[in-house]
């Protein structure tokens, strides 16, 4: 009996000592892995959290710097090359001479859709020029003087009184030379050109029949166009030309607060 319980004792003991290991085990968390590593996502408080949670930082670049527009510390060079078209998709670009030497260049355009209309003397009819057909349009003058203003004596009576005041005017047509090498002549009335540079418009410019001026001024007052051409390679050589003399100009100026002359 002795014998019994000293073999039936010692076994019941560790099997009671592997049990409590067992459990102990049981009762301490296993370490997590994969899915179960992660925490239960937080349930979010609105449907604007949620999509905020789903953003995507994005990382922007600043914008390409304006080839128009001068860069930091610059000073405005208003004969500095434009990018892109003129405002006006028709425009061409050219040059307009006026009668008093000046030249302008920049992108030509009429009134939009409009040909020009042009009275042929040499074959009597009206002859439709698209702007786009053009080479170069010329005022070939016909007549210029000063007149002598003068008025009726009286009503109803034939004789001329003279005030003594003169103005100037001035009759002319107009040759047009198209892209096929032909030449219309003639004479047009009431069409605009206007001419854009650096963003500016200047005109209307009217192709006249017919000039007058005030009482006092010259023939030299009164500018017309003298010659309009239709070249890229022209209104380039001309703005290259202009801004050499633009800086000339600023190069001889005195600086800022200073008068010319003075130390």
């Amino acid at each position: 009996m002795q014998t019994f319980r000293h073999i039936i004792l010692p076994i019941a003991a560790a099997l009671i000592l592997t049990a409590g290991a067992a459990i102990a085990g049981d009762n301490k968390a296993a370490p997590a892995t994969g899915a179960a590593a992660k925490k239960p996502a937080k349930k979010p408080a609105s449907n604007l959290d949620y999509w905020l949670g789903r953003a995507k930082t994005v990382t922007t670049q600043p914008a390409a710097a304006d080839a128009n527009q001068p860069a930091a510390g610059e000073g405005v060079n208003p004969f500095r090359p434009k990018a892109g078209r003129f405002r006006r998709s028709d425009a061409l670009p050219g040059v307009i001479e006026l009668s008093n030497g000046k030249q302008l260049p920049g992108g030509l355009y009429t009134t939009v859709e409009k040909p020009w209309i042009v009275w042929s003397e040499k074959t009597k009819s009206w002859r439709r020029i698209p702007f786009v057909n053009l080479l170069s349009i010329t005022a070939v003058v016909e007549e210029e003087r000063n007149e002598l203003r003068w008025r009726w004596k009286g009503m109803g009576e034939p004789e001329r009184v003279y005030t003594g005041k003169t103005y100037p005017m001035r009759r002319m047509h107009w040759r047009f030379r198209l892209i096929d090498g032909s030449v219309v002549e003639g004479s047009t009335k009431g069409q605009p050109i206007f001419i854009e540079f650096g963003r500016k418009i200047t005109g209307p410019f009217i192709l006249h029949e017919r000039q007058k001026g005030k009482d006092g001024e010259k023939l030299t007052d009164l500018i017309y166009i003298r010659k309009l051409v239709i070249s890229r390679k022209m209104m380039d050589a001309v703005i290259a030309d202009v801004a050499k003399q633009f800086e000339k100009a600023n190069a001889a100026a005195p600086p800022a607060g200073k008068k010319a002359g003075s130390r």
